[in-house]
């Protein structure tokens, strides 16, 4: 079991170049023919979760798992990981593929966002 917070610092920003003027209707507004906007959101949120391993037979391979879920006020956030690894004197080598995903209610700038993908790495014991 394990407790703790996720941290998301998160900017948008775009510029834009116009070759021509832009009214709106009867000339009653222009856009600026050229400019930019943005905006930045920092999400903060308390997470619980689990994590662990399993030995894949009588050898030195193993699966291992992390699954959180997490939230405050209108963000929700989940993440989960799952991979294979074998262990050595020396520490271990794994692969995991990891997914992370956050949610918000309201007029935010962040309504869904996520991120998935492979990891290959390596844990040194000392």
């Amino acid at each position: 079991m394990l407790a703790g917070v996720r941290y998301l610092d998160f900017e948008a920003t775009t510029s834009w170049q116009l070759d021509a003027a832009v009214a709106g209707p009867a000339g009653t507004a222009a856009f600026a023919r050229t400019g930019s906007v943005g905006k930045s959101e920092d999400v903060l949120a308390g997470i619980v979760g689990a994590k662990g391993r399993v030995k894949l037979g009588d050898g030195n391979w193993f699966a291992n798992y992390y699954a959180d879920v997490g939230g405050s006020g209108s963000v929700f956030t989940w993440q989960g990981m799952a991979g294979v690894g074998y262990a050595f004197k020396w520490g271990e080598v794994v692969l995991d593929y990891r997914y992370l995903y956050y949610s918000q209610d309201g007029d935010r700038l962040i309504d869904n966002i996520s991120f998935g993908g492979f990891a290959l790495g390596a844990n040194f014991k000392f």
